[in-house]
């Protein structure tokens, strides 16, 4: 068994560790084995990465042959015990299970369970058609935020490499496999920025301006649109835009904005208690219940659908009831709409929660 280390220096911290975990407690994990079974496979490099103040602190446990599975493996064990946080690529699903299962076999407990797990790729992963990226592998991903790896060796090229390491002890194939799990390993701290669109998503954001604009469409005709400014504590990597219905996100540096068309016109508000009211098809509205003064002729019975009154006004989309109280064009429809009114619009706190909601239906509708 060999145990390799090497400093990285000069990081530049684009998304806070601190806000994952305490620095020190942070270690960044990624392994290299012979499949992808563990019943089948061996793990015979273990990497992992550790935050020194400005400098990532790589150290790699290197099995020399097949026998010093268990070496690396108990090497690894002791080691970890000084963390509390592992982040990982799609570890949740690979790493950390292979390495539990291979441990077992030789009655190692690396106590995974002790300590927080960070998947960047679960974290990332329901974000894939707004970063517009083709697949969710790490190099993918990489490219995305501008870093381009020297190393573009495969998973299934390193077990290959690694058995000509071990027929020839060929220093080239160590080089390259060490080299291989370094450039994982970094790359892991240079994608942490990534997790800043789950944040913005998340809520972590200051309404700073509503804007009400006028243009004209496509077809020439007058519309009214309002303008979300907002701000959020982390800079995305690299600017992102979409869209869903009539609303329009877009996301840039540390400054997002979401445009929505305003509805201007007549909607219905539909009154929660039916009973005291009754509807004239004639006329189509609904009045409240005088006893037997009006005339049963005109009348029919109540129902949720045809209670209502109609309101003529200036309105903003809803999918979810963000804002009361609330408007349809029909009581079946799932669109709903709340009246924009100047107490409203000069609600921060109101734009902070709908700009969130219309961004969590833009991404839910991609």
């Amino acid at each position: 068994m060999q145990i390799y280390e090497y400093y990285k220096n000069n990081l530049t911290i684009n998304y806070p560790p601190e806000r994952l975990a305490e620095p020190s407690g942070i270690l960044f994990l990624d392994i290299e084995t012979t499949g992808l079974s563990p019943s089948k496979a061996e793990v015979f490099l273990i990497g992992t990465a550790a935050l020194r103040e400005d400098r990532l602190y790589v150290r790699q446990f290197f099995a020399e042959d097949l026998s010093e599975e268990k070496d690396i493996l108990e090497a690894f064990a002791r080691y970890v015990r000084d963390f509390d946080t592992i982040i990982t690529f799609n570890g949740n699903k690979f790493d950390i299970p292979f390495l539990e299962k291979r441990s077992f076999i030789y009655g190692i407990d690396p106590a995974f369970s002790e300590k927080a797990g960070i998947d960047i790729y679960k974290r990332i992963q329901p974000y894939k058609k707004l970063l517009g990226v083709p697949d969710m592998k790490q190099k993918t991903l990489e490219r995305f935020i501008g870093l381009l790896r020297q190393d573009q060796k495969s998973g299934r090229e390193m077990i290959s490499l690694y058995g000509n390491y071990i027929s020839s002890r060929n220093q080239v194939c160590q080089d390259l496999l060490l080299r291989h799990n370094q450039d994982d390993l970094t790359g892991l701290f240079d994608l942490l920025p990534l997790l800043s669109y789950p944040d913005v998503f998340n809520g972590e954001i200051k309404a700073e301006r509503v804007v009400k604009n006028n243009y004209r469409d496509y077809e020439g005709q007058l519309k009214t649109e309002i303008i979300i400014e907002f701000t959020y504590p982390v800079p995305v990597p690299t600017p992102v835009s979409c869209g869903f219905s009539d609303c329009y996100l877009m996301l840039g540096g540390s400054r997002g904005k979401i445009r929505v068309a305003v509805f201007t016109g007549i909607l219905r508000y539909f009154y929660p208690d039916n009973k005291t009211f009754y509807y004239i098809p004639l006329e189509d509205r609904s009045m409240r219940s005088r006893g037997g003064n009006a005339d049963r002729n005109r009348r029919e019975q109540q129902r949720p659908e045809n209670c209502f009154v109609r309101v003529r006004s200036q309105f903003l989309p809803q999918w979810e009831t963000i804002v009361t109280p609330v408007f349809k064009y029909a009581y079946e429809d799932r669109t709903m709409y709340f009246e924009l009114t100047e107490k409203i619009k000069d609600d921060p706190e109101v734009f902070r929660r709908y700009a969130g909601h219309l961004m969590n239906m833009i991404l839910k509708e991609l």
